[in-house]
Formats: structure tokens, C-alpha cells, sequence
């Protein structure tokens, strides 16, 4: 449900991301028909690609939600904070545990602010990512 807030936030400043020349792509886990759903009812404007094998979470070494990182105070506020948004969590990929990334990647494959979260709902600031831009 965190992912579904997230795809919110980044839907609601698409058009700051457009204007300051970004591309904006999301990553999901996903299936096709799952992928299709969440960009209609999120109402989507941008790209959804799919990584049912991880390959690109591995990639760009992503975290793993652990029974830890579950029973931390922020993490169960962050669940309720999603939930008292409208944000449902329907079927889950293959890797439900996976945690999310922010990376503003830039001309010539520079990575120019990463942000990695430590648990479901702990996601970057949008401001912060958009200043990142180049």
C-alpha cells in the first residue's frame, strides 16, 4: 500500500518533474496484469516497468523488509498514514518484502541522489529529489 501512496506523490508533482526535463519510471514487482490495474487506479502518467525476477532490484541493491524493520514504531505509522490516505494493498509481486529506491540518474548515467528505504513507507522527499535534478 506504501508503493501505491508513493506512485500518488510522484503523480501529484509529475508536472514539477516535467518542467524542470526529468523522465520519471517506476518499477514494479509486480505481474502485467497487476502493473496494468495499479496504473489505472493510481491514475499513473508516467512509465511502469516491470521486475518480476528482481534483476533490477538487485541491481541497485535494494533492501528487504525483516521482521525488524516491521515492528519499528515508523513502520506501523507509515502503514497507518497510507491506509487513512485511501491507499489499499491489493495482490503483492513475487517479492513482497522488497523495499523501494529514489535514484535520479542524469546525463551520461550519472547517479546524481540516491535514496534507499529502511521500511515500507520511509520514502524520499519529493523536494529533495527534485533539487537533485539537474
Amino acid at each position: 500500500m506504501t508503493c501505491r501512496e508513493r506512485a500518488g506523490q510522484v503523480r501529484d508533482r509529475y508536472d514539477d518533474f516535467v518542467a524542470a526535463g526529468a523522465g520519471v519510471t517506476a518499477i514494479g514487482t509486480g505481474g502485467r496484469r497487476y502493473a496494468k490495474a495499479f496504473i489505472r487506479e493510481e491514475q499513473v502518467p508516467f512509465p511502469v516497468l516491470l521486475d518480476e525476477d528482481g534483476v533490477a532490484a538487485d541491481i541497485v541493491e535494494t533492501k528487504t523488509l525483516g521482521v525488524r524493520a516491521m515492528l519499528k514504531p515508523s513502520a506501523y505509522l507509515a502503514g497507518v498514514r497510507s491506509v487513512a490516505k485511501g491507499h489499499r494493498q491489493r495482490k503483492t509481486g513475487r517479492r513482497p518484502t522488497q523495499l523501494g529506491a529514489t535514484l535520479v540518474i542524469g546525463p551520461g548515467d550519472e547517479l546524481l541522489y540516491e535514496d534507499y528505504e529502511d521500511f515500507a513507507g520511509d520514502h524520499a522527499d519529493i523536494d529533495e529529489v527534485l533539487a537533485a535534478l539537474p
